[in-house]
């Protein structure tokens, strides 16, 4: 058995691999003071905590992937492999600067034509919201990167003297009568705008109508308000740890 660790901004995500399947998923909030010691060992049942053999990061955060490195080594006794790092990412890069891509956006889309094995738009509602196009080849072509929805609300929060900020959810009216109301349908309805219109601008540009897969803590909520989002994907990030393992392992034993 072994583990992939999707290190985001907001949350960390856990997969328990047995061989090429994802059999269990977990998730914890990033930050300090770190859940990950107290939570990790009630998590994972003794008998999966005893017999992990690897264990495989995927991060977007460096501070928080120091942590986990030493955690790892000191309670399940094993060294972390790090994606791009120690594993290649088994996908070709059609952009300027190949080695700035996010990792996290590479096997994400490694996983989307993995599934699709066509032209795909890969839309990550997280922190931030990316939104990601791979070729029929399954090759990444590039992307967008916007604002995520809590970091919206946050920002205006913030940088104003006075608005207050809110937990954003779907609003009743999209007129708002006080400030909470206004921020909320603001935040909300214009997330749901932008990332609507970027798919549909994109379209237009590919001269295709591709699969959309939607990954992310906010993907069911976009899902829900954009036709054009054919699928949802919670653990898209995991899936594409796995391929990217499994294809270095296979590498590994032709050599």
């Amino acid at each position: 058995m072994w583990l992939a660790i999707d290190i985001g901004n907001t949350n960390i995500h856990i997969g328990v691999f047995g061989k090429d399947t994802l059999q269990h998923t977990y998730s914890l909030k990033s930050g300090f003071p770190h859940p990950l010691q107290t939570n990790l060992a009630q998590i994972l049942a003794p008998s999966t905590f005893l017999r992990i053999q690897d264990v495989v990061l995927s991060s977007v955060s460096p501070e928080v992937e120091t942590f986990v490195v030493e955690y790892i080594q000191k309670y399940l006794l094993v060294k972390p492999k790090s994606l791009r790092k120690d594993i290649p990412i088994p996908i070709k890069i059609l952009t300027e600067q190949p080695e700035n891509i996010g990792v996290d956006r590479l096997v994400n889309a490694l996983a989307a034509f993995e599934r699709t094995k066509d032209r795909t738009i890969i839309v990550d509602a997280g922190t931030a919201i990316t939104v990601d196009v791979i070729n029929d080849k399954g090759a990444f072509m590039g992307g967008i990167i916007a604002p995520g929805i809590e970091v919206s609300s946050k920002a205006l929060h913030h940088f104003t003297a006075l608005l207050p900020e809110i937990a954003v959810k779907k609003p009743e009216y999209i007129l708002g009568k006080n400030t909470e109301e206004a921020i909320n349908s603001g935040v909300y309805w214009g997330t749901i705008g932008m990332v609507n219109r970027l798919i549909e601008m994109l379209c237009n540009e590919l001269k295709c109508q591709p699969a959309i897969i939607a990954t992310g803590g906010n993907a069911n909520m976009l899902a829900k308000e954009i036709p054009h989002i054919t699928a949802v994907v919670p653990y898209l990030t995991l899936e594409g740890i796995g391929i990217a393992y499994k294809t270095s392992i296979a590498s590994d034993t032709q050599d």
